[in-house]
């Protein structure tokens, strides 16, 4: 009901206001409005009225869409946690604009703080992403420097890229006593007591204190400049012979071997 004011007249006692029947009416009408409206219609509530710049605690209240202002923020008693509960136990932050929804975590001085936010439309995503189980921990990035303890990595299903030798816990190999760096090559191998299906090319491999041996045939095109203790190649020979003037000659340069 809107609102009944009393006809006062234009002036005093010129009878053109209302009748006190009228006017009666119409106070016992607006009453009858406040009086539903805080109360029973015959009776008022006793409990108190909230207004605007009051300070007062709602109790059993549904708030429909309400505008909650941001500047001071949603506070609970002192000591007590802020608890949200929701019929389906899901808590949505929406998004608006170009932003996602998100969620900042400040630290406890609020001068700065850490966002939670969602993945943008055009990537098309819904998904559930749990929180690890186990003791206390700190989540990892792409981009932190973190330690793993305890993880499984399937190399056949995951790709490591850019990882020296270097920091791998065995990242060497050893031919006989002869250490070699994974990657590097080696030009001289130590305390080798067998060798098989080996191709020496374009160097010299020194055989002290043993026999060569093979099951097969040793070609020349396969042992090449091979130096064996107490023996002479045929090109050398060939050499030597050409390099001396006589017999006597070539017995002294003989000697000198």
């Amino acid at each position: 009901m809107a609102y009944q004011s009393i006809g006062r007249g234009s002036a005093a006692n010129d009878g053109t206001g209302d009748d006190l029947r009228t006017g009666a009416g119409k106070v016992n009408a607006n009453f009858v409005e406040i009086y539903t409206k805080l109360g029973n219609g015959s009776a008022l509530s006793a409990d108190s009225f909230a207004t605007l710049t009051g300070t007062q605690t709602f109790t059993n209240k549904t708030l429909t869409d309400p505008e909650i202002d941001g500047s001071s923020g949603i506070k609970s008693g002192s000591g007590q946690n802020l608890k949200i509960s929701a019929a389906n136990q899901i808590v949505e932050i929406r998004g608006g604009g170009s932003n996602s929804g998100s969620i900042t975590l400040n630290c406890e001085s609020n001068s700065h703080g850490q966002k939670l936010i969602a993945q943008p439309h055009s990537q098309g995503v819904t998904n559930i992403q749990m929180l690890p189980a186990g003791a206390d921990s700190v989540l990892v990035s792409r981009v932190s420097t973190d330690t793993l303890t305890n993880k499984t990595i399937n190399g056949g299903a995951n790709t490591i890229t850019a990882l020296p030798n270097s920091a791998l816990t065995n990242s060497q190999i050893t031919l006989g006593s002869t250490g070699m760096a994974l990657g590097a090559t080696v030009t001289t191998i130590a305390g080798m007591t067998s060798l098989t299906s080996a191709t020496i090319t374009d160097g010299t491999m020194t055989i002290n204190g043993g026999n060569i041996s093979a099951a097969g045939t040793i070609a020349a095109t396969t042992v090449t400049a091979t130096t064996v203790t107490g023996y002479y190649k045929l090109a050398d020979w060939k050499t030597l012979v050409a390099a001396s003037s006589d017999f006597a000659d070539f017995k002294s340069r003989v000697n000198a071997i």
